[in-house]
């Protein structure tokens, strides 16, 4: 019998853990301070997880502390979900004193549970000095790893590697919208005037009418844009 309610009790906490919702490493439009990433959130069905890193990046000395004032809000509501608790980071005043100029602390804050329909946030820390905050935070894997595509298409661009652009400007067009982001319209956009620079008039042409066939917001910019570089259905 013991076993059983043993099994019973592993069952329901696998369960637990099937439902929690990873995001590693997220994105943020706008963030205040640049030593401090975000490396995880975990939604859970009983709370929320964000898992940060603060890197010294001074010279000499340093210090880090959160304040008890720390919230997370929908970046397109009006929900807030304030701080329960915090680990491995003192509570200001107090402070965690860096050794050397490199140095890393890792911290995990500890949030009430966020509806899963929420796929942006904000992150605040509510204080008088130094405070840090992250705003536009994406809840969405598969988004954040399209804009990492996209940023990595526009280096290469930028840098004249034009066909080592194209596979990760394809990559964010690869499969449907997930969120409303202008990163959908400006991959057609490269994309066919990549192919338009390499004299590849088929392919240009093909990324033109898909662009001009698409439901991405704002496209006929894109279009006026491109016809200004002498593209033209």
């Amino acid at each position: 019998m013991k076993q059983f309610v043993f099994i019973l009790i592993l069952g329901f906490i696998q369960y637990g853990n099937l439902k929690a919702q990873i995001y590693n490493n997220p994105i943020a439009a706008k963030q205040s301070h640049p030593e401090l990433e975000i490396t995880q959130i975990e939604v859970r069905t009983n709370e929320t997880i964000i898992s940060l890193k603060v890197t010294n990046k001074r010279t000499e000395g340093g210090w880090f502390c959160a304040d008890k004032n720390i919230y997370i809000k929908n970046s397109k509501g009006i929900e807030n979900y304030e701080l329960i608790k915090s680990e491995n980071i003192p509570t200001c005043p107090d402070q965690f004193e860096f050794a050397y100029s490199g140095q890393s602390l890792e911290f995990k804050l500890y949030f009430p549970p966020i509806s899963d329909q929420i796929k942006f946030i904000d992150f605040i820390e509510s204080c008088n000095n130094a405070c840090f905050s992250f705003y536009g935070i994406i809840l969405d894997n598969e988004h954040n790893e399209k804009i990492r595509a996209f940023e990595k298409g526009f280096e290469l661009y930028q840098e004249d590697k034009k066909t080592e652009a194209i596979p990760y400007f394809e990559k964010v067009t690869a499969k449907e919208i997930t969120l409303d982001s202008h990163i959908y319209g400006l991959s057609f956009y490269y994309l066919t005037l990549i192919y338009f620079e390499l004299e590849n008039q088929e392919k240009a042409e093909f990324w033109y009418n898909n662009l001009i066939n698409s439901n991405i917001e704002d496209k006929n910019t894109f279009i006026k844009e491109l016809e200004k570089s002498g593209i033209k259905k």
